[in-house]
């Protein structure tokens, strides 16, 4: 997905600050108050926006927050703020921080589109760390800079991704961990939608795309809401058997 998902080697920096509802949602409260993300990094860093004592660890947070949710178009950031305006922890904001999540990193990507997808097929819902481990072992034979992360590193990998996928409403659970499958409000099914397109993906490629597996959503479920948002006549989409006719916005492309 080009510059929206992260397809370099998995990192063992990218999905280790966890999810930051919370300091994002104090981010884009700053931005729909008309400040400047420049400005709401100086407020960050000085302890105005975080509350975290040490200023290199606000840092730390301010750069995960503008690698996993800052860093796309204007409109990307326009749609987070009308999602933000539904409420901090409403189903808009939190699913669409947690598309940006999944897609900037790779690792994430992989375990829930790959791992979790086949236990939902399969109807096998708990899940541990060592699912996460398992995926690092078999990713360590083509990816060598896995082994040579310390254990300590690999396990807080793992729970750190586990404790994300929960705060985003894809696990529940704290010990023990199961599937639940997360909710895809149709603003942040438009804004996938808008993603691809920008993309380029076009017809039933738009349908098959493995994004919508973050959302546990197969070919027929991604027609059914695409199908929403044309009764909304936010888009125009036909699917006739293997036929598939997806007309987006002009200023989309």
């Amino acid at each position: 997905m080009t510059v929206f998902r992260d397809t370099g080697p998995y990192s063992a920096r990218n999905s280790s600050k966890g999810a930051l509802i919370t300091e994002t949602g104090r981010v884009i409260e700053g931005l729909r108050s008309a400040l400047s993300l420049d400005e709401l990094r100086a407020m960050a860093l000085d302890g105005d926006l975080f509350s975290q004592r040490a200023r290199s660890t606000r840092k730390r947070i301010w750069d995960a927050i503008h690698y996993m949710y800052l860093s796309q178009p204007e409109w990307g950031l326009y749609d987070l703020q009308v999602a933000y305006g539904k409420g901090p922890q409403s189903r808009e904001f939190t699913s669409l921080l947690y598309l940006h999540y999944a897609s900037k990193d790779h690792l994430t990507y992989d375990f829930v589109t790959h791992i979790l997808w086949n236990r939902w097929v399969n109807h096998q819902l708990p899940v541990a760390r060592e699912d996460v481990l398992s995926l690092l072992d078999g990713a360590s034979e083509t990816q060598p800079q896995i082994q040579r992360w310390a254990e300590s590193t690999r396990l807080k990998l793992a729970r750190s991704i586990l404790t994300a996928l929960r705060d985003f409403g894809v696990l529940e659970g704290k010990q023990k961990k199961t599937l639940v499958r997360p909710v895809l409000p149709l603003p942040t099914a438009e804004h996938l939608l808008r993603v691809l397109t920008a993309a380029g993906l076009r017809g039933s490629e738009v349908l098959r795309d493995s994004s919508w597996r973050l959302f546990f959503y197969e070919e027929n479920d991604v027609a059914h809401i695409l199908s929403q948002l044309a009764q909304e006549r936010r888009i125009h989409f036909e699917r006739v058997g293997s036929t598939v006719v997806l007309d987006t916005p002009h200023e989309w492309k």
